[in-house]
């Protein structure tokens, strides 16, 4: 996970567990009830593409907003508008490698992540990429080609991971080991994507090591159950290298730095160094070498929120990747330290994502003379576990932190998300980043925000609001393929906020109904979705409300502390 210059000047001192790196947590297989049958969920595309144009709330289309007849603040929507598209890569988890294979294994926990809706889930996990040996791992030390083999090997293998993706119908994203090579990331593609039987050679790699040819670990994977190919397209090199620790990454890393990597330096991280008798290679030579086994992957390249912080690591990777930047990657959480409070939270997401994107873009436009997708694989509330003492992940506050999250990131045109993490383990103060709590088998708050976004639809539609959208009501309007409509409310207020939505140009008759999480207060550690304090597995007994039919607008009232999926369907 990613922490900021700024923020570590805040915290110093203080050594801190950083949140990829958290101490494993004792998660005993829990006998899972019995979840009732779930739909599969529609596999995202595989092809990233570059921003677009965003909506522009200054430029609307529309009418200035007036008050209903019976007082009622009117909401508009121009339903006329092209829509600006969202990627479905954009809804998005982790899901780390202490998870353990029996978890992974559970069937309430593929049925919550099926029923979640998620497309794209990152693997092996955080810093643990650095120092997973997926060799290692999958065959418990018997072909290690490493002098410490695997680190955990009680942790998830990579064919348990490929079988938590296959059995919860999702994407696979992973990070590969900086401090590896080349060659060993180019056999772990082979791996997934490899055919038995293909013959092309791998070769050795710049310590000696023969890799061997593609179909030898396409055969591996087979004789561990999985004769098909996985086909994983999305690739990053390493995680949060720029923050390495300085008595393994050299001069250039900060003292309170927390990867173990040989360098922090953008330039190396990408051409590679020669130390004495050791060679490290960088990103581009990972990336060649992966392209030669599957040239239709992409390779994610580790940036930062500020192009030119952590000595111009960003503005660094972009002038030494060029073309061949696939997509830049950034991790983001809120706060380094505890939040002031439940209310200043909300506030982070309407004032951080515009800034932040459009400094990656300008750099872009000055660097690479294009733009490429953005990937923020990481995110959250709170960047040290350790510091949320008030333990605010865990609370209603952070789903309504994250509901609005996704909209600004869907709003100012990031390509995909990745929530930090789908399961992780409680912190020694009762916190935890996890949607689900592995021992309880009950989801967190935040785990409905993403839920809801992900049965939102695939554009976005142009909204006018009166309200204060930091503080108060925060709205995003939307399209699906079908044509459906859909309005996201998020009331951040103790109060219930009467409201009229018109949906402009949408003519004829059509059927309302809404999905709701709400709680009692910020600070609640539970809430319920569509009246149900605790649905099942698959969500089956919380069907979304009727509101019948409407014809162009409806009066709603948002509760307070709540987020409302409305949609329209004709």
């Amino acid at each position: 996970m990613m922490r900021s210059l700024r923020a570590i000047l805040l915290i110093w001192g203080l050594v801190v567990l950083a949140a990829c790196t958290p101490t494993p947590p004792a998660i005993p297989p829990t006998q899972a009830s019995s979840p009732g049958t779930t739909a599969s969920p529609t596999t995202a595309a595989t092809t990233l593409v570059s921003p677009t144009e965003v909506l522009d709330s200054t430029e609307l289309p529309l009418t200035p907003t007036t008050a209903a007849l019976d007082g009622r603040p009117l909401i508009r929507i121009d339903t006329t508008a092209p829509g600006q598209p969202i990627d479905p890569r954009l809804f998005g988890t982790n899901a780390p490698a202490w998870i353990g294979p029996s978890n992974l294994g559970r069937d309430d926990v593929i049925a919550m992540t099926q029923a979640l809706g998620t497309n794209i889930l990152r693997i092996p996990g955080g810093s643990w990429s650095n120092a997973y040996s997926w060799l290692a791992c999958e065959t418990g030390d018997a072909q290690s080609n490493t002098e410490d083999g695997c680190y955990w090997p009680w942790a998830a293998r990579p064919t348990d991971f490929l079988n938590f993706v296959r059995a919860t119908g999702q994407e696979a994203m992973w990070t590969v080991s900086i401090n590896g090579t080349s060659k060993e990331a180019a056999a772990l593609v082979a791996f997934f994507n490899g055919s038995v039987g293909d013959t092309t050679p791998i070769g050795v790699d710049v310590r000696g090591y023969d890799w061997k040819t593609v179909g030898h670990w396409a055969q591996l994977r087979a004789d561990n159950g999985n004769p098909e190919p996985l086909g994983i397209k999305l690739w990053e090199v390493g995680n949060e290298v720029y923050g390495g620790k300085p008595d393994t990454g050299g001069s250039d890393c900060s003292e309170w730095g927390w990867e173990d990597v040989w360098t922090c330096d953008g330039t190396e991280y990408m051409l590679g160094k020669i130390a004495g008798s050791e060679i490290h290679e960088g990103y581009l030579d990972f990336r060649d070498a992966m392209r030669e086994v599957d040239p239709s992957i992409l390779v994610g390249a580790v940036g930062v929120e500020e192009p030119d912080s952590w000595s111009d690591w960003g503005n660094e990777i972009m002038r030494e990747g060029g073309e061949n930047l696939d997509f830049y990657v950034i991790h983001h959480y809120a706060y380094s330290e505890q939040p002031p409070s439940a209310e200043a939270a909300l506030t982070r997401p309407q004032e951080t994502w515009a800034e932040m994107i459009a400094q990656t873009n300008a750099a872009f436009d000055t660097t690479l003379g294009r733009r490429i997708p953005i990937a923020v694989t990481e995110y959250n509330l709170v960047a040290f576990q350790d510091l949320d003492n008030d333990q605010l992940m865990t609370r209603a506050v952070n789903a309504l932190f994250m509901a609005d999250t996704l909209g600004q990131l869907a709003t100012h045109g990031v390509a995909m998300a990745n929530q930090w993490d789908l399961a992780n383990g409680r912190a020694n103060n009762g916190t935890d980043y996890g949607m689900i709590d592995m021992d309880t088998g009950i989801r967190a708050p935040q785990y409905y925000a993403l839920l809801l976004w992900t049965r939102f639809g695939t554009q976005l539609l142009p909204v006018e609001s009166p309200f204060a959208a930091d503080t108060t009501l925060s709205f995003y309007a939307g399209r699906a393929e079908d044509g459906s409509l859909s309005l996201l409310a998020i009331n951040k207020t103790a109060t219930p906020q009467e409201v009229r939505f018109e949906w402009l140009g949408a003519s004829g008759t059509w059927q309302a109904s809404v999905d709701l999480f709400m709680a009692d207060t910020l600070e609640a550690t539970a809430g319920t979705f569509n009246q149900n304090p605790n649905p099942a597995f698959d969500l089956a007994d919380a069907p979304a409300e009727d509101l019948g039919q409407v014809e162009g607008s409806l009066d709603y009232t948002a509760p307070p502390f709540s987020i409302s999926l409305i949609r329209l369907e004709s």
